[in-house]
């Protein structure tokens, strides 16, 4: 039990998600610099319509190997509850994202992820998987609108599972110091739920002076099913080297 609880603090504590942390879309921006460094790690809480729940603890580091292309890894720790409690570590996934075209006001990119069937019987999938993001994004008048065009096989909300769409959102900054933005996800379950998956993401990022980046955001479902989440609180911490 104890082990159990050095290793949540160790998850939770040792860095907190990208700058693009709390938002479920990638953004158009690499770490920027050769062998630069981000370590993140996210809190996430989801509670579901059928009065389950379900935490996540994910830690994730991310080199960039030029300018254009980063590389990484993460790992999660998940809590699952719906009549029987489940816990354990989730699939990990080894990612490359890579933006060939960058003009400073337009941007394309992908990111392509592999999860690699580690996690525990009974909460990772037990085989390999892959996620897809083809990324376009567009700065504007100071204001950034990014689309996704997603194929999601892994998921750390678990209903995400197993679906594509498309994810907009809209961001903007406040004297460099906070990002705040809204995002809006529609997807599609590969699962049979003859509905789509509609949820907003509303969020910001504060900048500290010092290579942190500290995130918050919530989680709305649009959309009524019993296996979808009704709400979600997400924390996030990033530090940047």
């Amino acid at each position: 039990m104890r082990l159990k609880f050095i290793i949540l603090f160790f998850i939770l504590w040792t860095g907190l998600s990208s700058s693009f942390y709390p938002f479920s879309g990638e953004d158009g921006t690499t770490v920027g610099k050769r062998w630069g460094v981000n370590l993140e790690a996210n809190f996430t809480y989801f509670r579901y319509y059928s009065g389950g729940y379900h935490q996540d603890y994910i830690l994730q580091t991310t080199v960039g190997l030029s300018d254009q292309t980063d590389v990484g890894i993460l790992v999660p720790y998940s809590i699952f509850y719906d009549r029987q409690r489940y816990e354990g570590f989730d699939d990990s996934g080894v990612f490359i994202k890579h933006i060939p075209l960058n003009s400073g006001r337009f941007r394309i990119g992908y990111k392509a992820q592999v999860n690699l069937g580690t996690g525990k019987e009974g909460i990772g999938y037990g085989e390999t998987t892959w996620n897809i993001n083809l990324i376009v994004e567009l700065n504007l008048h100071k204001v950034v609108y990014n689309l996704n065009l997603v194929y999601i096989k892994l998921d750390h909300v678990e209903e995400l599972k197993d679906s594509y769409g498309a994810i907009f959102g809209v961001f903007m900054d406040y004297k460099d110091k906070l990002s705040y933005g809204l995002e809006l996800s529609v997807l599609r379950p590969e699962n049979g739920a003859n509905v789509l998956n509609t949820h907003v993401i509303a969020g910001c990022v504060y900048h500290t002076d010092h290579g942190v980046d500290l995130s918050f955001g919530v989680h709305k479902t649009l959309t009524y099913h019993p296996s979808f989440v009704d709400y979600g609180l997400l924390a996030g911490m990033l530090v940047a080297f």
